[in-house]
Order: C-alpha cells, then structure tokens, then sequence
C-alpha cells in the first residue's frame, strides 16, 4: 500500500531552515477530512513507514493537533525535541484544555498557536499564553496593520513568544513580515510542500482489536507476543517503532519477543490503537498476499524447529529471520532498504542480504521444504546433522503449526467486546 506525505519548510530571518511541517496527503481524496484522521496518518507515516530521520533531516517537525488528540496518550509516546505541536485553531481554549496544554509543556514539547485570531487575545491572557511558545500568522487572512498590532502586544507583555508568518507567497510579502519582526517564515515563496513516498504495511484490524483487549492486563503477555510473531506485518512494525527516533528508543534486538519487552505494553497499546483507527477510519481492503503470508509463516516455524534441534542456533533468531524473509515482496522494496529500517541484529541483516551464516543455511533449509525442494532440503538437513527421517517429522510438525495458524489467523469471529 503507497503511502504519502508532505513537509514544507520553515525558515528563519536568514533563509536557513529550521523546521518542516507535516501536512497530511492521501491517495484518494476523502469525501469529508477527519483532522484526527489526519494527524494519526501523518504520525504512523512519519514513525513507522518512512522514518523520522528521513523526513526530518536533523530539524524539528510541526504538526496538527486536534483537540481530542492532545488529550489522548500520544503525550507519554512521542519525543519533545522531534515535535512542535501545533494547537488547531479549531480547539476550543477552555479550563479543561488549559490543564491538557500545561501537561504538553510540562512533558517538554514546545507549543505553536496555529492560524492565530485575534478573539484568543480578547479571551485569554497570562494563562494560555505563558505555555505558548510560538504564534503562527496567518498574513492573507489578517491585514499588516492588525499583524503590527499583534505583534507589538504580545511581545510587550510575553518577551518568551515568538512568531511565525505563514502563507508568505511573494518577495514583498518577505520583505514586509522581516520588517515587522518575525522570527521565522514559512510559504509558496520559499518552497511549496514537497511530497514524499513509501510503503505501507497494511495491519490486521481483527487481529490488532484482539490484542488491544489482551492488552488491557499483563494475563495475556504470550498470547500478545504470540499473535505479533504469528503475522510478519504487525512484527515489522513493532520492529520498526523500536528503532524510531521518535519513540526514543535505539536498540537492536535478536528476537520478535524482545522488541515487545523493549517498548512495553503501554506504548504498544498507544501505538496498536493509533494504527487500528487509522485503519478502521480508512476501512482499506486487504491487499497482501495470502501467499506470501504463509510462506513467511512457515518459513518462521522451520527455522525455529531446526535451530532447536541443532541446538546451535537461538530459536527465537532462528524463527525471525524465517518471518522477515519474504518481507521485500510483502512491501515490495529492495532488501537492503527495508533492513536498514529494522533494529535487528548485523548478523540477522547480513543472513537476509545473503551472506553466509548458519543461520543462512537454515534459512535455505526452511525455503527449500517450504517450495517443494526436497532434494536440496534433504542435503542440508544432513549438512545440520539431522536425519532424513527426522528432518521429515519436523517439516511435518511446521505443517501442521502452520494450519492451526492459518485457521487462527483467518477466524474473524473472535469478539473483542
């Protein structure tokens, strides 16, 4: 599944750039916008499909926040000196909101005021604006002579803010907003949004649901690792979440189960929720191939068998490297650009690319009785030191682990209520 997303520059007083914005872009147009909708695409884009690092060149990301979404855990989850959040001008500054924004910049996050009007001044006073750190100015919408005015309040009375002129279309416009004194500019004079492509994995809503249930108590910790091992898809994610900047996590990991124990349930569950509503809001068809599905799976399940019956090789490795090793006609990219996005170990990578290491060839072992290529699966069942008889008995069992998985995956009846 394509995915998009655009970012337009923010420059300062010199013409160097200081910041993107995030700017939500789909493939299709929908019929009404949903601002959640679009805020939760941009951050599951931007965190998991094309990555902070590549979308943010080393600069700070402004994006849209609605309302609900500030008062939601995404808080406790994102990194405050990756984000600026931006206030919509659509959310309503009452009490309640005020607390929310306190905990914001309490938590670290520096706070823009998007499209600011001028009523937030009749409104409000000390007690919203001391958490503002930035106003951003609107100038087609509010004439210079309301903007110097503006500008000459709030300045005398909060030194801390600072501001930014948005919709800058022409040289004059530049010239007129550095006059006045902003700090930074942003604007078709500068750069228009650039857009930028990747893929998506598209998730299991019927199994995310699931597990948002399980997730509510530590009962189910195996039955959650269980499921995400079960499906390459949702175990790319989480690998990909661990290796995000910002999450605030940098580590590798040998094994699906360790990723989860590194990230924890509270942020899984945040990130499980974030990516179930976008999917359900989206209501996208199932795309994947149901091939590739069960050969990843299966795949997984020999290579854990014969490590553990070789007793050289980490099973849990062994059964990852099984499950990622279809992922590059999953998403279809190149290898080496999926792998170099995955917190796993060099010496995984390295199998994956196609160098040679035992787990390489217990890889090809697993490949090989997966597509029916018995001959080459006896010689290196024997190369492993496992009798034809024996090597035969494990590719049964996987046979028939991958049948009760396919049945588990496919029933949609399990209530999550």
């Amino acid at each position: 599944m394509e995915i998009l997303l655009a970012r337009q520059p923010i420059v300062d007083r010199f013409g160097s750039i200081d910041a993107f914005e995030l700017l939500y872009r789909s493939v299709e147009t929908p019929a009404v916008f949903d601002g959640d909708l679009a805020t939760m695409d941009v951050l599951t884009n931007t965190l998991i499909h094309l990555g902070v690092d590549r979308v943010a060149e080393g600069k700070r990301l402004f994006i849209n926040f609605t309302g609900d979404l500030l008062q939601s855990e995404l808080i406790d989850h994102l990194d405050p000196t990756r984000f600026v959040i931006e206030v919509l001008e659509t959310v309503h500054i009452d009490a309640a909101m005020l607390l929310t924004l306190q905990k914001w910049k309490e938590a670290g996050f520096v706070l823009a005021l998007d499209d600011f009007v001028t009523d937030l001044l009749r409104h409000h006073g000390a007690e919203l604006f001391d958490l503002i750190d930035l106003i951003k100015i609107d100038i087609e919408a509010i004439n210079p002579r309301e903007q110097s005015a503006i500008l000459h309040i709030l300045k005398r009375n909060y030194p801390h803010m600072r501001f930014l002129a948005e919709r800058v279309e022409t040289h004059e416009d530049h010239t007129r907003s550095l006059e006045m004194g902003y700090d930074w500019f942003q604007g078709y004079f500068y750069a228009k949004p650039m857009l930028m492509k990747g893929k998506a994995v598209p998730p299991q809503v019927p199994v995310l649901l699931k597990m948002l249930k399980w997730l509510d108590t530590d009962d189910h910790y195996e039955d959650v690792v269980d499921e995400i091992e079960g499906n390459p898809y949702i175990s790319v994610q989480v690998l990909q979440l661990i290796n995000s900047p910002g999450i605030g996590l940098r580590n590798t990991v040998s094994s699906v189960r360790q990723a989860i124990s590194l990230l924890g349930f509270s942020q899984l569950k945040s990130w499980i929720s974030l990516i179930v509503l976008r999917e359900m809001k989206l209501a996208s068809p199932y795309r994947w191939s149901d091939e590739l599905l069960r050969s990843s799976l299966h795949c997984a399940k020999l290579c854990e068998l014969f490590a553990t019956e070789t007793k050289t090789l980490k099973a849990e490795s062994a059964y990852m490297i099984g499950l990622l090793s279809h992922i590059d006609a999953l998403l279809s990219v190149d290898i080496d650009e999926i792998i170099d996005q995955l917190p796993i170990e060099p010496a995984l990578k390295n199998v994956l690319q196609g160098d040679d290491h035992p787990f390489r060839d217990c890889l090809l072992l697993a490949i090989s009785a997966d597509r029916g290529e018995f001959e080459r699966f006896e010689m290196l069942s024997n190369r492993f030191g496992i009798a034809k008889h024996r090597a035969y008995e494990l590719l049964k069992e996987s046979q028939v682990w991958l049948s009760q998985k396919e049945l588990h995956l496919q029933d949609k009846t399990d209530s999550i209520v």
